[in-house]
């Protein structure tokens, strides 16, 4: 399952976010967004677990939690369709 955390302090980094999740079990990949310039996180990542149930057991524990005094929001990552613009459907 793919996981979106958001408002990161500027200064997280990949393992600071394996230390919180692999508690919950196995994490496959972590991507923080960082500037392409400056290379500071920009306040948001994703990480995959295969384990669901573990996934959303580490969901459920760490949104609204704190890294640095800064809360923290984690919830499951949308996939690309379901960000898209929903164009209404025409019938003929």
């Amino acid at each position: 399952m793919r996981i979106y955390i958001g408002n990161l302090p500027k200064d997280a980094d990949e393992d600071d976010l394996l230390d919180m999740f692999e508690e919950y079990g196995r994490v496959k990949n972590i991507k923080i967004i960082r500037d392409r310039y400056s290379r500071i996180c920009r306040g948001y990542a994703f990480l995959e677990m295969p384990d669901e149930t573990a996934a959303r057991k580490a969901i459920e524990d760490w949104d609204q939690g704190s890294i640095d005094d800064q809360i923290i929001r984690v919830d499951i990552a949308k996939s690309s369709k379901d960000r898209s613009i929903n164009h209404p459907v025409i019938s003929a």
